[in-house]
């Protein structure tokens, strides 16, 4: 019998599958302002999915999360459900457009008054505090 730490398995051959991308970038869209107050969330995921699908050929909306975070100017605590809008990448074409994906995720963040806006890339949680650019 083989033993646990020598067995490989190529799961993409087994399935008759390719790797096709590897990379992932996601970019958190928030459903609440930086005070707390509700936002119009629907038109920014839609518009993140818009963006990266036209980028990544697809891109994928998880279901609203649960999240908190303490806003520190005003000591309150700002429960809210993010939605996680993701793509994978090749980076090549990501990188081309890098600007248009940059230029959003300040945009969201200037026009629904976040304190900061959270973004994800292979696994490593990335934030960006106000004030947002003008890209």
């Amino acid at each position: 019998m083989q033993e646990a730490e020598n067995f490989e398995f190529d799961l993409a051959a087994a399935l008759g599958a390719k790797v096709a991308y590897n990379q992932r970038f996601a970019i958190y869209i928030p459903n609440k302002d930086r005070n707390g107050k509700m936002i119009g969330q629907l038109q920014w995921v839609k518009e993140a999915q818009r963006l990266l699908s036209s980028i990544c050929g697809g891109a994928t909306a998880m279901p609203p999360l649960s999240g908190a975070w303490l806003n520190r100017e005003t000591d309150n605590l700002i429960i809210e459900e993010p939605v996680l809008v993701y793509a994978f990448i090749e980076p090549e074409k990501f990188h081309a457009r890098f600007d248009e994906i940059a230029s959003f995720v300040h945009r969201v963040g200037r026009e629904t008054n976040q304190g900061e806006m959270a973004v994800e890339f292979n696994q490593t949680f990335l934030t960006i505090k106000a004030p947002f650019r003008m890209i």
